[in-house]
């Protein structure tokens, strides 16, 4: 599965809360399960929002 928007995760055996996800499809869960291996990437080009300048400005 690739997403179409950056997303934090982690594996299912690193850390419990973010290895996890759920597909909801028109108000219905479709998919649960687990995620058993990340293929990270280094954050090259990241947009920055308003919100995160101003909360690194402090």
């Amino acid at each position: 599965m690739l997403p179409t928007k950056p997303m934090l995760v982690e594996t299912f055996a690193e850390y419990l809360p973010l290895g996890r996800f759920v597909v909801r499809d028109m108000r219905q869960t479709v998919a649960v399960d687990v995620i058993k291996s990340v293929n990270k990437k280094h954050p090259t080009g990241a947009k920055v929002t308003k919100a995160a300048t101003k909360s690194g400005a402090k």
